[in-house]
């Protein structure tokens, strides 16, 4: 991985249904068009999960990626609930870039959430 930023977090939109038949299988892919891919590698990944939740809910912890000519795929170690979902007032259909600390979590959680990524 070339992580520039480490407190990048890389804001993936995907509906209820893709999550409850993936979960398990620790895995976000982007791509479809050059847009869908995110430029920067990041150590994290949330998920924006659309209606009915309509809000983040997990932060994943990326231990791969494998970037292919259209498309990559972000594998992880770990997925973390989000103790209180963040609302982001408009929906995340592809992805967004946003920062650790955009998600309202006290310093021992993110130090607890960064140390998952050492590991």
């Amino acid at each position: 991985m070339n992580v520039t930023d480490p407190d990048l977090v890389i804001v993936r939109g995907i509906n209820d249904v893709w999550f409850k038949e993936n979960f398990s299988k620790m895995w976000i892919g982007f791509g479809g068009s050059p847009k869908g891919v995110p430029k920067q590698d990041a150590n994290y990944v949330a998920l924006y999960i659309g209606a009915p939740v309509s809000s983040i809910a997990y932060i994943g912890v990326v231990s791969q990626i494998n970037r292919f000519t259209v498309g990559a795929d972000f594998y992880l170690r770990a997925l973390i609930k989000l103790p209180v979902v963040v609302n982001t007032n408009h929906q995340i259909r592809k992805h967004e870039y946003w920062k650790i600390t955009d998600f309202g979590l006290s310093p021992q959680q993110i130090k607890m959430i960064t140390d998952l990524v050492s590991f």
